[in-house]
């Protein structure tokens, strides 16, 4: 054998590390000891300031998430009051231009929220600027039918379009033909935004704070930290999917969880926008969030290194002196390790614990010479019997439960003939090379089953596998094992044939015979030439059982049937003779689809 390490002059084994590796195992084994209860003590400390810290930051996220919200629906309301206020006015003075101008001018001057209004009436395609956007002398949007629609359902109607946000309000009467018109604002949201600025530099003092609110499209509405425009598409952004998926329409839910998004440990929080389906998102880096327990974890790291440094000095010490002793173990070893029995010296007479380790090893020796001996001879006779018996009949034998002389004994069995139906016309229709495979794949397999149920095979014929189960050794459940085993067996064929199919385009049919009771098993045969078999009518039964049973078919005699522990699984097919007995059998069939 092949080996690259340095080996032993004397031995021929493989050189082992000497001094150097006792003292550092030693040393890192003290410095673990000294490592371990400084973190536990430390994470346990971290763990309980963790709590504090992550309970504090989200309360804190969640009152400024909640704060946003609030901020949103006053101002949307104040909007939508205003918006309605106007739709009286025109409803009232519409007919009168100069009447109507003089009533809005107050409403217009002391919203703070409405940036131009539109009078509308589709029917009649009127489309009339009341007001124009403050500071920018632009005309306001002018609505669609969709919010239309909705200002005819709900009296107003709100949306972001194109960034914008947009209120319709349906006027409660303009002319006296009834035809339906609307009047539209922009709503500014000019100090909602202002307003998020604000809010993060006076509740966070950190730079990473990012505070976004967005429409039921996820379109971007107003933003602090964050790198958008308005109106953009805020699901670009990675941090949107672990906060997305807690929302659940325009029902209001409030979250606040830690979440990683762009190789970064993030926490943040969530709320939606009552009626409107808006969410209101804030996150920040959790090495913001949690600096006081970045700083507290840093110095129990101090605190362990410094007391594994020393731990690791002290076992690099302790480990020169025990190193020594034991290099004299270590070459006994070799000698046992080499079976050289006759070179061990006398133990060293220490009290210590060295001194029975020394003790201990040379008891050692001598039990495993006296075992490698008996292990010698137990190989050697199941190497010469395992050839012609089965492999529980040779272990019998070898502990000297079963005797090699000829003769046997009555024992309670079950017997299973599996027989491989219209085996000739296959025989015939194929190359001998793959019947030999086919029956060798197939017998394997039965064998594993047979193995599996812990029965023995008794012996291969042709085509045929017999086994037995209560011999050699008893089995009180012997007839379920056997029953099993059958339906295991076909259970087998559902799944092997398409694979023989394919491979040799045949496939195979088993019928089964299965019998119970009374047989003589035991060595027959001659002094030189002797097979552990079973003989009897139960013997006899079964194989005609297969013999007559049909392609993938398990009959049972009647001595099987009443053994059985589940009886419903029989179905009785009456009396029926079968070659070679003066006396009919009762036949059950075995369910096992």
């Amino acid at each position: 054998m092949n080996s690259t390490q340095p080996a032993d002059s004397s031995s021929g084994a493989p050189a082992a590390p000497r001094g150097l590796s006792l003292r550092i195992k030693l040393a890192l084994v003290l410095a673990l000891v000294a490592l371990v209860p400084t973190t536990l003590a430390s994470q346990l400390l971290l763990s309980v300031n963790r709590e504090a810290v992550q309970s504090s930051e989200r309360q804190l996220q969640s009152s400024v998430v909640a704060e946003v919200t609030g901020l949103t629906t006053r101002s949307l309301e104040r909007g939508e009051r205003d918006l309605v206020t106007i739709a009286g006015v025109v409803s009232k003075t519409a007919a009168d231009p100069k009447l109507l101008e003089n009533s809005l001018r107050p409403v217009l001057e002391n919203s703070r929220d409405l940036a131009g209004v539109r009078l509308e009436v589709p029917s009649a395609k009127v489309s009339h600027v009341l007001s124009r956007v403050k500071g920018a002398n632009l005309d306001p949007a002018e609505s669609t039918a969709e919010l239309r629609k909705q200002a005819d359902e709900h009296g107003t109607a709100f949306r972001i379009e194109n960034g914008q946000a947009i209120m319709v309000a349906r006027v409660p009467k303009v002319s006296d033909d009834g035809a339906p018109a609307y009047v539209t604002a922009r709503i500014d949201l000019g100090p909602l935004r202002e307003q998020l600025v604000t809010l993060a530099e006076m509740r966070f003092e950190g730079q990473g704070t990012r505070i976004m609110l967005v429409d039921q499209d996820r379109h971007l509405i107003a933003a602090q930290g964050v790198e958008l425009a308005e109106g953009d598409d805020v699901s670009v952004l990675p941090i949107w999917a672990p906060l997305s998926q807690h929302r659940s329409g325009v029902a209001r839910v409030g979250i606040v969880e830690e979440f990683d998004a762009d190789g970064e440990s993030w926490v943040g929080g969530l709320e939606t926008v009552p009626d409107l389906g808006w969410t209101v998102a804030l996150w920040r880096p959790q090495a913001e969030a949690y600096v006081s327990l970045t700083r507290m974890r840093d110095r129990g790291l101090l605190v362990a290194g410094i007391s594994a440094a020393f731990a690791l000095l002290l076992g690099l010490v302790g480990g020169s002196a025990l190193a020594r002793p034991i290099r004299g173990l270590v070459e006994v070893t070799r000698r046992i390790a080499r079976r050289a029995w006759t070179e061990l010296d006398p133990p060293n007479p220490r009290g210590d614990e060295l001194g029975q380790l020394q003790s201990s090893i040379h008891h050692m020796a001598s039990e495993l010479k006296s075992s490698e001996e008996q292990i010698a001879e137990d190989a050697r006779l199941r190497g010469d019997l395992g050839r012609f018996l089965s492999g529980e009949l040779v272990e019998a034998i070898v502990k000297g439960e079963h005797s090699l002389a000829l003769g046997g004994e009555r024992r309670q069995v079950s017997i299973v003939f599996a027989d491989v139906v219209a085996f000739t016309p296959l025989a015939e229709s194929r190359p001998a090379e793959e019947v030999v495979a086919l029956l060798n794949e197939l017998f394997s397999v039965l064998t594993e089953i047979v193995f599996r149920h812990h029965g023995t095979v008794d012996k291969f014929i042709g085509d045929c596998i017999m086994a037995v189960w209560g011999a050699p050794v008893a089995q009180a459940d012997h007839a379920d094992r056997a029953l099993a085993a059958a339906e295991d067996m076909l259970h087998f064929l559902e799944t092997a044939n398409q694979g023989w199919r394919e491979k040799y385009g045949v496939e195979v049919r088993l019928g089964i015979g299965v019998n119970s009771g009374e047989a003589i098993v035991g060595n027959i045969g001659s002094d030189k030439r002797m097979e552990y078999t079973v003989v009897g009518d139960v013997v006899n039964v079964a194989a005609r059982l297969e013999s007559i049973a049909k392609p993938n078919q398990i009959l049972v005699a009647q001595s099987c049937a009443e053994q059985c522990s589940d009886p419903e699984l029989l179905r009785d097919l009456g009396e029926h003779d079968l070659m070679g007995r003066h006396q009919a059998v009762r036949v059950f069939e075995l369910a096992w689809e």
